[in-house]
């Protein structure tokens, strides 16, 4: 498994050029979205609200789906800078082990293993990428929930009553941001507490390899 994982490191680059161009793709859309936004309100009131439907339908459903898209973007990013930290854990190890290489094999200590916390590290950065694919699957419903909503004029959702179709779809989009936006920020701490695990693995490993050599070299010096 963990060699597996150390293979699919490698493609941190792709990771880092995807998350890239997502970020990228998520502001050409949203200075696109702006244009949209200031046609709209460049209209009186009243042609807002009763003839601009599409372009109203086209501002909601953007402001929905655009936010987590571009949180994929971040924790991409984020997840390749985790594997990239990978790669320099493997890099460490085969280092420490080739320097013990060098000493006969009856004198050769075992090289230290990574703690628990560096072998969980790719799971928590995969748990982020799944909150952050699982927020934009989301912010596409709720998308598509706005456009239905707000291809009626104004006043019609306004005068909608109780257990009408479009304040349930109001109600829905509503509630679900609620919850929404701080799950987008779960999965950013997400992203960070693995790259601290990743950093702390580091440590910890050099510290290990440290030791490990003063024991070893000190032995040889007093004998």
């Amino acid at each position: 498994m963990q060699q597996m994982i150390g293979k699919m490191a490698r493609m941190y680059p792709m990771l880092i050029a995807l998350g890239f161009m997502i970020v990228l793709a998520a502001f050409l859309i949203g200075y696109t979205n702006s244009q949209t936004v200031g046609a709209y309100f460049a209209e009186s009131k009243v042609v807002r609200e009763t003839t601009l439907m599409t372009q109203r339908a086209a501002i909601e459903s953007v402001g929905l789906w655009l936010p987590p898209f571009k949180f994929l973007g971040i924790g991409l990013i984020l997840g390749g800078i985790v594997m990239a930290l990978r790669i320099i854990i493997d890099n460490l190890k085969g280092a420490g082990q080739e320097v013990l290489s060098n000493l006969p094999e009856g004198k050769r200590p075992s090289p230290p293993s990574a703690p628990w916390y560096g072998k969980l590290m790719p799971m928590v950065m995969m748990l982020g990428e799944l909150i952050f694919i699982a927020a934009l699957v989301v912010g596409l419903r709720l998308a598509g929930i706005a456009r239905s909503v707000f291809a009626s004029p104004l006043p019609e959702i306004d005068a909608a009553g109780p257990g009408s179709a479009l304040l349930n779809g109001i109600q829905t989009i509503h509630a679900v941001e609620g919850w929404l936006v701080p799950l987008k920020f779960f999965g950013i701490a997400t992203e960070f507490l693995a790259i601290t695990m990743g950093l702390a693995t580091i440590i910890y490993i050099l510290s290990a390899q440290t030791k490990m050599l003063d024991n070893v070299l000190g032995t040889g010096a007093a004998r």
